[in-house]
């Protein structure tokens, strides 16, 4: 272990999204205090560097699920993987974020002292296996939800006597050929809706299963009213009320969920029958 012991006021952990966006205001509302940010794999970006199955995507718009201090100038609304990817990247450039990032530093344990008033942590370089102390007054983890080196997979009877390719899409194998596949996929989350599209373009059949129903609304990836408004007024602005204008949406359409489910439900159902015919 390297014995030298690296003292900061904030440690963020993670370079994803989250953390981008802490470091941001961390530099721009406290410029007085030191920080850094722990990354425990090569590159900027978290899920959206991650993950490559076909046709990931956002399932959120960029307005309310990006920064709101910088804007996204893409016209889609609904953006997908590598376009996402592009964006942190190009944040953490424009405000200069990237020289305060270790890469392959994977913080491994994390200890509180009340004495000293600060958290120390282990660090492991995932390239070597070295590892070294660093402390701090602030941990700050941005280091999301997902178990990076293995995504949930529950225990089926037989899977180990299935014959066929079992493929969990966080390991997803870019060079996999499933044309004229029978393919099924278990479960109804954001992951298995922007999968289904894509794989049906080459596959024979595909199948969801799901434990639930999931209620579906289609809509359109481009967001007329944030483009319209990006025409006429400066970028930070257009895209301050675009964001505005989708929370508000949102927690309307929401609240009237709560309020009135049956109605909403055969609205939504009602809306998938136009779209889909007999």
């Amino acid at each position: 272990m390297d014995s030298a012991n690296h003292s900061f006021d904030v440690v963020i952990v993670g370079a994803g999204l989250s953390g981008i966006g802490a470091a941001y205001y961390l530099k721009t509302h406290c410029p007085w205090l030191s920080y850094t940010i722990l990354e425990g794999r090569e590159a900027i970006g978290g899920t959206w560097d991650l993950f490559k199955y076909p046709g990931i995507r956002s399932d959120s718009d960029m307005y309310t699920f990006g920064f709101s201090f910088h804007p996204w100038k893409n016209p889609k609304s609904i953006a997908d993987g590598p376009s996402i990817l592009a964006y942190i990247n190009e944040t953490a450039d424009t405000y200069d974020l990237r020289k305060n990032i270790q890469f392959s530093s994977k913080a491994t344990n994390a200890s509180w002292s009340s004495g000293a008033n600060s958290w120390t942590l282990k660090v492991e370089k995932t390239t070597d296996g070295s590892s070294r102390l660093i402390t701090c007054n602030f941990l700050f983890m941005c280091s999301g939800y997902y178990n990076y080196d293995h995504g949930y997979l529950p225990e089926f009877p037989g899977f180990n006597q299935f014959k066929g390719t079992i493929v969990h899409p966080q390991k997803w194998d870019t060079s996999l050929d499933y044309a004229g596949k029978e393919i099924v996929i278990i479960g109804s989350g954001a992951t298995a809706v922007t999968l289904l599209p894509e794989l049906a373009k080459k596959a024979a059949r595909v199948t969801m299963l799901q434990r639930s129903p999931t209620y579906v609304m289609n809509l359109p990836r481009e967001d007329k009213l944030a483009n319209s408004l990006k025409k006429i007024l400066p970028a930070k602005l257009a895209h301050g009320a675009a964001r505005w204008k989708n929370i508000l949406m949102s927690l309307a359409f929401y609240k009237a969920c709560r309020r009135w489910p049956d109605k909403l439900k055969a609205f939504l159902k009602k809306q998938v029958q136009k779209q889909l015919g007999d």
